[in-house]
């Protein structure tokens, strides 16, 4: 059967995806202020609105360039191991392999890097992580979107400056060469055609939950007390919270997102998806005067080298993105990666990129 009908075929069935857990990636803010950036191009004084993005290639100067020792906690950021001995203590010793497959690219599928950096204030830094790392995805034919995780612990060789072909943490790349190298390592490691990025930071978060009024969200009984600080917590709400539905705003929000001392970094990129949801849900309820309001706000804290024409062609998805589920999954898959030692000897996720790869490609085409 030819691609064509194939997709055709898909489209009639209404086939859906599995929707699987997404791995451990940091904040999930990328997708967020995706949705805002979708929703410019919705009203008569979209051009004026763009120009309020920050548009930037996402190379850095060399001189910028981060060395191993700026690693380090700053002033602006938090900086907590990616990975620890404990993280890899149960996996096999072994090492990365690399995929040589053709670089997976279709003109039906559009791919865009999400980034979210660890910076707390308006400006972007150099000096930064990439906390979240996503793919994603749109496929202009169906009209259908996923997102795809990718790991921050995950080792990759550097590719260029002063500590290529050295392997350290995907999220440290940022750091390394901005977002021109993370789009380039992605191409290199997993096949996937993407240079195309859009990157926020946790300030960007707080202000998006704002601008949409908060967020409503069901907390257990576990959070409630990791969030009020009655447990070992790496995140605490300004808010006292209860068990059962919660209206939080952008700080507690964020918080709940962060939250992982309680259980895994597993379950905290399930808190984040619950409040990517609740932010699609509340953006969904306003009006024009309204979502103005949040455009204004939330652009000026957009970096992207998307251009004016590609976001209006982009907004077309905008009615998918509203009150839908987002096909999802996460890079490496279970069983593709194992546990070695990187530059600073820092504990790394050795992944099988050559079946990662393959996995990848048959998700995105499904």
């Amino acid at each position: 059967m030819a691609k064509r009908e194939q997709k055709t075929h898909r489209k009639q069935k209404g086939s859906k995806v599995q929707k699987k857990r997404l791995g451990k990636a940091g904040i999930l803010i990328g997708v967020l202020a995706f949705v805002a950036l979708l929703f410019s191009a919705a009203g008569l004084f979209v051009f004026q609105k763009l120009n309020r993005i920050n548009y930037d290639s996402g190379q850095i100067q060399t001189d910028d360039v981060a060395t191993e020792t700026v690693a380090v906690e700053t002033a602006e950021t938090e900086i907590e191991d990616v990975l620890t001995e404990d993280d890899v203590s149960d996996l096999e010793d072994t090492q990365t392999v690399l995929s040589d497959m053709e670089i997976f690219s279709d003109s039906d599928i559009y791919n865009i890097l999400l980034l979210g950096t660890d910076e707390r204030k308006k400006e972007f830094s150099t000096n930064a992580r990439a906390d979240s790392i996503m793919i994603l995805s749109l496929n202009k034919e169906l009209g259908s979107m996923k997102l795809v995780s990718l790991e921050r612990g995950m080792g990759v060789p550097i590719l260029e400056g002063q500590y290529q072909g050295q392997y350290d943490w995907l999220t440290h790349c940022f750091r390394y060469g901005g977002a021109d190298l993370m789009m380039k390592e992605i191409r290199e490691c997993l096949r996937v055609d993407v240079d195309r990025y859009v990157r926020v930071n946790f300030n960007t978060f707080e202000q998006l939950i704002n601008a949409v009024g908060g967020v409503d969200i069901e907390l257990t009984e576990a959070e409630v007390k990791g969030l009020n600080g009655f447990v070992r917590t790496n995140a605490r709400t300004k808010h006292e919270v209860v068990v059962g539905l919660n209206h939080l705003d952008g700080y507690d929000a964020l918080q709940y997102s962060r939250l992982r001392y309680i259980d895994s970094d597993w379950k905290r990129i399930q808190r984040q998806r619950n409040v990517i949801q609740s932010v699609v849900k509340a953006a969904k309820g306003k009006n024009l005067v309204e979502i103005n309001g949040m455009i204004d706000t939330v652009l000026p804290l957009i970096q992207t080298n998307l251009t004016k024409m590609e976001i209006l062609e982009l907004a077309m998805f905008a009615p998918n993105v509203l009150g839908a589920d987002f096909e999802q999954m996460s890079i490496p898959q279970k069983g593709t990666y194992g546990g070695m030692k990187g530059m600073g000897g820092r504990s790394l996720y050795a992944v099988d990129f050559e079946k990662n790869a393959q996995i990848l490609r048959d998700f995105l085409e499904e």
